[in-house]
């Protein structure tokens, strides 16, 4: 999966109107919450990878979630 197509698949999980950007601030998004962070946790299993729901929850931006997809993501 690319990176763009990550961010599309978050702000679509998110409710958002379009897909969320790097450096987009995560605290301001009413969505993200323990349902979303469960859905987050599922297209991360999309991507073959076990996270922690803690540290999805920890993440402040969309760059953080990136983070946690690591090598997972194509540029």
């Amino acid at each position: 999966m690319t990176e763009g197509a990550f961010l599309d698949e978050l702000g679509t999980i998110l409710d958002q109107p379009g897909p969320l950007v790097r450096g987009q601030s995560l605290g301001a998004i009413e969505t993200f919450d323990s349902l979303g962070i469960l859905n987050i946790m599922a297209l991360y299993d999309t991507l073959g990878l076990e996270v922690d729901p803690q540290r999805i929850a920890e993440a402040a931006t969309a760059d953080d979630l990136i983070a946690l997809a690591g090598a997972k993501l194509q540029a």
